[in-house]
């Protein structure tokens, strides 16, 4: 499992960046904080393998946190997500090794091949015992390898972990429920946890099925809803054929 911390000034942004990576992985949220001094402390206290850390920040910047990081040798993965699109932060964050930079506000697509880069990063230097020029190419040369063929929409094609009987339960209750719903909602109706729940949301969203959104609400984190699209409802008969 990944250690995220996750640092950020603005709760809001703060929330939905955690949304967003415990969407996406299987993550431990080590903390969520506004500041440095509280990085500081979790940094000390616990083992961190990935840094969502914002430039702007009270006090000091997360750029001198990164040249503070890189004086003490602490080697930790960042993920620089801020406001600054000044050349000169690209440049300082490049010299300090950033996994890579976004800039806000950025699409949850973008976000996600932003970590995708951090797991390949991990697998190289982390995971394997030694290298090769093709084990080092699908970190620093990602943009030229071949992507994955586009599935033909055979049953087999399903996500590992996702079952043709309990994808076609949830297609039908969703097409039962008038208007947006939450995880929460169909996993309630369905007698099926919100986890597993959410997985087979997320391969409707892939396959264009569903279409997802964010509910901004005044108190708490922000609410993912989903909603059947207009078009592309054939794709998912291909993998409810008996």
């Amino acid at each position: 499992m990944t250690n995220v911390l996750i640092i950020e000034d603005d709760p809001m942004v703060a929330m939905l960046n955690q949304q967003f990576i415990e969407k996406i992985a299987d993550v431990h949220i080590v903390g969520n904080v506004r500041n440095i001094p509280d990085a500081r402390e979790l940094l000390a206290e616990e083992s961190v393998d990935l840094l969502l850390l914002d430039v702007y920040l009270p006090g000091m910047t997360g750029i001198e946190f990164l040249a503070e990081l890189h004086d003490k040798k602490i080697n930790v993965a960042v993920i620089l997500i801020t406001a600054a699109n000044d050349v000169s932060t690209v440049k300082e964050a490049i010299y300090y090794g950033v996994v890579d930079y976004l800039i806000k506000p950025f699409t949850f697509e973008r976000f996600k091949l932003a970590f995708e880069k951090f797991e390949k990063l991990t697998d190289v230097t982390q995971e394997l015992q030694s290298t090769d020029q093709s084990q080092l190419d699908k970190y620093f040369n990602s943009g030229t390898i071949p992507t994955a063929p586009v599935s033909s929409g055979k049953v087999e094609d399903l996500p590992k972990g996702l079952s043709k009987l309990t994808l076609k339960k949830v297609y039908r209750q969703i097409q039962k429920i008038k208007g947006s719903f939450s995880t929460e909602q169909l996993a309630g109706e369905i007698g099926l946890s919100r986890i597993s729940t959410k997985k087979y949301l997320l391969f409707l969203v892939d396959i264009q099925i569903l279409h997802e959104e964010m509910e901004y609400l005044e108190i708490g984190r922000p609410l993912t809803l989903y909603s059947l699209r207009e078009t592309h409802q054939n794709e998912i008969e291909k993998y409810l054929k008996n």
